[in-house]
């Protein structure tokens, strides 16, 4: 596992081998080490006899005095120098690699967030009275206006015994509002509860409402073990967001950490954007393994 975690590291392009380039970027140190040395032999004796003989050839202009501020073995000390940043395969900067290892360490942690969403999801699709109409109408109150706001959200998750601040409420409108208008309609709401799974999102998609006229609770349209999974969902749903928060504050945190340089990290082949794969392969790269669905 350690030297398939290597080689995914070294080989940037992704065609399972390692060429000179390759290979010569990730060995090269990250910092210059100090200059060699160069050794001064001492002077050897010269025995009075022969100091006194001067050659013919020798030049007869006077020696040249040596300055008081150099020796003669002089040696220039070492430079302070910030080290060079790191390149991508497009010979952009990249992360140091403690950032970028703590970049990885929280990609990991998402796809494990998103994998307990993904969890619910496929749990709330398995209850056949569960059907997307119902669940947006319990929010979209009291004007059916097509339109859930924070407020809004807040008031039907009260109503159904979920509690959560006005920021965690927030979290969830903010990812989910694709249109930026403070807003989620019918669709940007069903994306939070349909699964990735092909099968389970079609299985939701096709139910049709349970209305009921006089109902006392804003979940009774749910039988009561749809309407406790559902709250379980929210919950999930509030938790990852606060998770997934604090991890982005975690990362904005560190001093050396910047969004362009984490974009060029992950960008393994340096087209611009970057993919499931590239994804899968940074996280495998330290060790640890991530399913594919997760990554995507």
């Amino acid at each position: 596992m350690e030297l398939l975690a290597i080689i995914r590291r070294i080989d940037t392009d992704g065609n399972a081998r390692i060429n000179y380039s390759e290979f010569a970027e990730f060995v090269r140190p990250l910092v210059p080490g100090p200059r060699p040395v160069t050794y001064v032999p001492p002077p050897r004796p010269v025995s009075p006899q022969r100091a006194s003989m001067t050659s013919p050839m020798r030049s007869s202009s006077p020696a040249r005095a040596r300055s008081p501020t150099r020796p003669a073995a002089y040696t220039s000390p070492i430079r302070a120098s910030a080290s060079p940043s790191r390149l991508s395969p497009s010979r952009k900067p990249i992360l140091r690699l403690h950032d970028e290892d703590e970049l990885i360490h929280s990609l990991k942690e998402l796809c494990n967030l998103e994998q307990e969403l993904e969890t619910g999801k496929i749990n709330l699709a398995h209850k056949s009275d569960f059907n997307l109409f119902d669940a947006f109408n319990i929010f979209d109150q009291p004007v059916r206006d097509g339109q859930v706001t924070t407020n809004e959200l807040m008031q039907g998750l009260n109503a159904i015994g979920v509690y959560p601040t006005y920021d965690e409420a927030d979290l969830f409108l903010n990812r989910y509002d694709k249109s930026g208008d403070r807003r989620l309609n019918f669709s940007e709401f069903s994306q939070s509860f349909l699964a990735h799974d092909q099968y389970y999102s079609s299985m939701v998609n096709r139910r049709g409402s349970n209305y009921v006229p006089r109902a006392i609770r804003r979940d009774d349209c749910f039988l009561p073990n749809t309407a406790f999974e559902f709250q379980n969902m929210w919950r999930t749903h509030i938790r990852c967001e606060n998770a997934a928060e604090s991890l982005r504050q975690r990362l904005a945190g560190r001093p050396g950490f910047n969004s362009y340089e984490a974009f060029n990290s992950m960008d393994l082949n340096g087209d611009g954007t970057i993919s499931a794969h590239e994804l899968r392969r940074m996280i495998e790269s330290r060790g640890y393994f991530v399913g594919f669905k997760e990554c995507e």
